[in-house]
């Protein structure tokens, strides 16, 4: 029998949930489009079509990436709508953050010691999603007090700056580190793992490495896998994490889109199952996990079960490569054998074939017309 507890914790979570999807359903035009250039692009440099350096790599691959790295101000605008507060001043915001000079200063490591006082700790904000939505969340107070100060015939002067500008230095100074603390103490856990039991790594990031990309705490792992492929010569546990992630997210779009009755839907859904099997989750993640939550316990399931095969069996990518079946040439092991890569082909049929059947023979009701025409970018009929 539920509890008065439990039922206020379904609700809080149901509403946090609720929330993400309105905030990401906006930009999942872009987010979509994007990723399937990136898979175009892996698959095009995969074989050889296009080489590093050149003008057709960089042009695609600029293109793409400029989508995910400029992601915080498409997320500040549809949060603002959220939120109810200015959508141009928190596009604004994320403009600050993602700044040339911004992003220098912090990645450079300066010591800024203080703005008047206020400390500025170091964040690191270019593709991140959490601290951009906490800044929003409380851009919306902000706005509130202001208008409630300022006297009405000089509020439409002052309101807009004060509110800028607050936000800003509460947002440097206190509400984005804190998603930068989250994502860095996800990474410490996971290194911890990683000594300790090492198995266990590659199971937890193919269960919810669908939360880690949603932190943006994957970027965090980078430098410690180069260091690691520098150092070993592979890696034991991002790729073939994300990997089970990305594949199990893949299954489960496509028993979605098997199941759903909405033709857009199931579009939007052969989108999803192409970008997430070549590497690329954010589609599938905030199109279809987010919004389904027996979807997303469904990728969890499947990519704990791939990830788990992953780490028993000691599976690793020989390349800092995107987790997909592009990256299918980096599990070749450098000795000539294929034991590897017939256990990255085992980890990938795993996860998409837990989380497709799980999601195909349960229970699945569309969202309403309202909903998916915002999603796959369409006005409601």
């Amino acid at each position: 029998m539920m509890t008065v507890k439990d039922e206020k914790q379904g609700t809080i979570l149901n509403k946090v949930l609720d929330a993400l999807k309105n905030i990401f359903a906006p930009n999942l035009v872009a987010l979509s489009a994007a990723g399937i250039l990136q898979g175009f692009t892996i698959l095009l440099h995969t074989f050889g079509l296009i080489q590093e350096g050149r003008a057709e790599y960089i042009i695609l691959e600029t293109i793409s990436g400029a989508v995910f790295y400029f992601l915080p101000v498409l997320l500040a605008y549809s949060a603002a709508k959220v939120f109810n507060t200015n959508q141009v001043l928190a596009a604004c915001v994320a403009l600050f953050m993602l700044h040339p000079t911004t992003t220098q200063t912090f990645s450079e490591g300066y010591v800024l010691a203080d703005f008047f006082g206020i400390p500025l700790p170091y964040g690191n904000y270019p593709s991140s999603v959490i601290p951009i939505i906490i800044i929003v969340f409380v851009q919306q107070y902000i706005e509130r007090f202001f208008n409630k100060i300022i006297p009405s015939t000089v509020r439409g002067v002052f309101a807009p700056m004060l509110i800028l500008v607050t936000t800003v230095i509460l947002g440097i100074s206190v509400l984005g580190p804190i998603g930068t603390f989250l994502g860095d103490g996800l990474l410490a856990i996971i290194m911890f793992l990683n000594v300790q039991a090492k198995w266990l790594v590659p199971a937890l990031l193919g269960g919810f490495g669908l939360f880690v990309v949603m932190a943006g705490a994957h970027y965090s792992l980078f430098p410690v896998v180069t260091q690691t492929l520098a150092a070993e010569g592979f890696d034991s546990f991002l790729t073939p994490g994300l990997l089970a992630s990305n594949l199990a997210l893949a299954g489960a779009a496509l028993a979605v889109m098997i199941k759903s009755n909405n033709s857009s839907y199931k579009q939007y859904s052969v989108t999803s199952v192409v970008t997430a099997a070549l590497g690329v989750s954010q589609p599938a993640l905030y199109g279809i996990a987010i919004p389904y939550k027996r979807v997303m316990m469904a990728s969890i399931i499947g990519g704990l079960a791939g990830g788990f095969y992953a780490g028993i069996v000691e599976f690793y990518s020989y390349a800092f490569v995107n987790p997909g079946i592009a990256a299918l040439p980096a599990f070749i092991s450098p000795d000539g054998t294929f034991g590897n890569l017939i256990n990255g082909i085992i980890v990938m049929t795993i996860s998409f074939g837990v989380s497709f059947l799980i999601v195909l023979f349960g229970k699945f009701e569309d969202m309403p017309e309202a909903e998916i025409a915002e999603i796959v970018g369409e006005e409601e009929k």
